[in-house]
C-alpha cells in the first residue's frame, strides 16, 4: 500500500510537470507571431495616425534637408515665409475712410462749416513755442506763420547730447529762409527740398549747416523725372523713398508748403504709414480750389479734406497751431461768403511718436 501511494504521488508530479512544459512550449511558439489579429485586417483600426498629404507638400524633414543643401536652415525658411507674407500685406492698398456727412442734408454749407470749425479748434496746448516772430511783434502772414512746439519735443540740449534733431522743409515756391535758419540755429540738422529760398541765391548768405536738395521734390506718386522750361532736370519722390535714400529713420519736424499738392501727399503718407515717423508736422493748406488730382463736387471735396485731417487725428496727431493768412484771397472753393482765408498754416504734434 505504501508503495502504491508513493508511485501515485510520483505519477501526479510527473503529470503536472508535463502540463507546465506544454504551456511553456505554447507560449514560446506563439511569441513569434504576437500580436495576432482576427477577422479582416482591413477592418482593424490602425495603431497610428493617418495623415493626408496633398500634392506638392514637402515634409519638414525633407524641406530641412533641402534648405541645408542650399545653406539655409528650416528656421530661416519659416522666417522667409513670414517676411514674404508681411511684405505682401504691406503692398495691399489701403483706402481712406471717409467720415460721415456733417448732417443729413449733405450740403456744401454744412461740410464747409464743419471743416473750418475743425481747423480753427486747437487740440493740444503748447506753452513754449519756437515761431516766426518779426520785430514788429506779430507773425508774418505773407510767408506763413509756422510754429514748433517745444513742450512735446525732447529738449534741444538733451537732443544734442544724443543725436541732432532732424528737420525736413519742402517748398515749391521761393520764400524766406526763416524756418530753416532758426531750426539750424537751435542745433538741428536741416534738409531743404525744392526751390532755393530767396536768401540762398546770394552765396554770401548761404548757411553751410543747411543741406539743400534743389532738384528733389515731394510727391504722392512714385519716382518721376521732371524737366523745367529752362531744361533743368529734377526728380520727385514719395516721402518714404526720400527717407530711404538719405538713410533717415525719423523726422523731428517736417514743414511744407506744397501749393495745393498737400492733400494728395498727405493722403499718400497716411496710407503708407510714413507719417508715423514724423514727430511734428507743419503744413500750409490751400482751400481756394480742390487741389491737384482731387475729384468730386465741392461738397465731396470738403468731406475728403475733413476725412484726411480726422485720419491724422486718429493716428495721434493733435492740432496745436492754426493760423489763417490775412494776405491771401478770402476764398473757400471759389466762394467768398465764408469770410475766411484761402491759406492756413497748421501745426500738429504726433503724440504717439516712439523715437
Amino acid at each position: 500500500m505504501g508503495c502504491w501511494g508513493l508511485s501515485s504521488w510520483a505519477f501526479i508530479r510527473l503529470l503536472l510537470l508535463g502540463c507546465w512544459a506544454l504551456s511553456l512550449l505554447h507560449l514560446l511558439l506563439n511569441s513569434w507571431t504576437w500580436p495576432r489579429t482576427t477577422g479582416d485586417p482591413r477592418q482593424q483600426p490602425p495603431p497610428y495616425t493617418v495623415l493626408t498629404i496633398h500634392q506638392g507638400y514637402q515634409a519638414p524633414q525633407a524641406l530641412g534637408k533641402e534648405r541645408r543643401g542650399s545653406g539655409l536652415g528650416a528656421g530661416q525658411h519659416y522666417q522667409d515665409e513670414n517676411e514674404q507674407h508681411l511684405a505682401h500685406s504691406q503692398k495691399l492698398p489701403r483706402q481712406l475712410n471717409l467720415q460721415p456727412w456733417a448732417d443729413l442734408s449733405e450740403s456744401f454749407e454744412s461740410e464747409a462749416q464743419r471743416f473750418l470749425r475743425y481747423i480753427g479748434t486747437l487740440q493740444l496746448h503748447c506753452a513754449v513755442v519756437l515761431s516766426q516772430a518779426l520785430p514788429r511783434g506779430h507773425l508774418d502772414g505773407a510767408e506763413g506763420a509756422w510754429a514748433v512746439c517745444l513742450d512735446h519735443m525732447t529738449t534741444i540740449s538733451l537732443k544734442q547730447q544724443q543725436e541732432k534733431c532732424l528737420v525736413y522743409t519742402f517748398s515749391v515756391v521761393k520764400r524766406t529762409t526763416d524756418f530753416a535758419e532758426k531750426m539750424s540755429d537751435v542745433g538741428c540738422e536741416v534738409h531743404s527740398f525744392g526751390l532755393t529760398p530767396q536768401k540762398e541765391d546770394d552765396p554770401g548768405h548761404k548757411n553751410q549747416r543747411i543741406v539743400h536738395h534743389p532738384r528733389l521734390w515731394l510727391d504722392w506718386r512714385e519716382h518721376r523725372l521732371i524737366t523745367s522750361l529752362q531744361g533743368q532736370k529734377s526728380s520727385s519722390k514719395k516721402l518714404q523713398q526720400i527717407l530711404q535714400e538719405l538713410g533717415h529713420m525719423k523726422i523731428d519736424v517736417l514743414e511744407a508748403d506744397l501749393a495745393s499738392a498737400e492733400w494728395k501727399i498727405l493722403e499718400s503718407t497716411l496710407l503708407d504709414g510714413t507719417l508715423e515717423a514724423v514727430h511734428q508736422l507743419i503744413l500750409t493748406i490751400h482751400v481756394h480750389w480742390p487741389g491737384f488730382e482731387v475729384a468730386g463736387n465741392e461738397t465731396a471735396v470738403v468731406r475728403y479734406w475733413y476725412s484726411l485731417l480726422k485720419d491724422l487725428e486718429t493716428r495721434g496727431f493733435l492740432l496745436f497751431h492754426s493760423y489763417q493768412n490775412p494776405d491771401r484771397p478770402q476764398l473757400f472753393l471759389h466762394k467768398s461768403h465764408f469770410n475766411t482765408s484761402s491759406s492756413y498754416t497748421l501745426g500738429w504734434v504726433n503724440t504717439r511718436w516712439m523715437f
